[in-house]
């Protein structure tokens, strides 16, 4: 049995499929925004990485689920653009000056955020794998072993779960 580093490894490498490479993005983003909001898996419990930070990508992938394909009046793309590149500046500063690996980790998982969300919002395929990569990086950084697998066993879980219940029209 391959140990939960070689699979993150394999996944960042692209040996591996990650969770969230496919499937409606709607159901995918949302699913990123739990990857750093979620209080039981998700890069909020990080140290290092603050709550609100956490919160704020989280805000910015869920308004990214609607897309560009969304009515103007609800979400100006520009304006969606605008505050992914705010945010991927702020990941820049901060990863540079993050005081552990795992906080480094999880403002390179910011950043990839906002390179996905330009070009799913410019209507270019994505796959999120960076993210995810960076984000369970982080938590193998941070957290002892055995935490670290139920936190990144959890993140899988929850997006089989949301995959499986788009796949049959079920809510998730």
């Amino acid at each position: 049995m391959t140990s939960l580093v070689d699979q993150v490894y394999l996944m960042a490498s692209g040996q591996m499929m990650t969770p969230a490479t496919e499937g409606p993005a709607e159901i995918r983003w949302n699913w990123f925004a739990d990857l750093y909001a979620n209080p039981r898996w998700g890069l909020v419990t990080i140290p290092g990485f603050t709550k609100a930070a956490a919160h704020a990508a989280a805000g910015l992938c869920r308004a990214t689920a609607l897309g560009p394909t969304a009515d103007a009046a609800e979400v100006a793309v520009s304006e969606l653009m605008a505050r992914w590149q705010g945010i991927d500046r702020l990941a820049t500063i901060k990863g540079g000056r993050a005081r552990s690996e795992a906080a480094d980790y999880a403002w390179a998982a910011v950043a990839d955020s906002a390179i996905d969300a330009h070009d799913y919002l410019a209507g270019i395929e994505f796959s999120g794998a960076e993210t995810v990569s960076c984000a369970f990086w982080a938590q193998l950084a941070t957290q002892p072993s055995d935490v670290a697998e139920a936190h990144i066993n959890a993140a899988i879980d929850a997006w089989e779960a949301c995959f499986q219940g788009s796949a049959t029209g079920v809510a998730a």
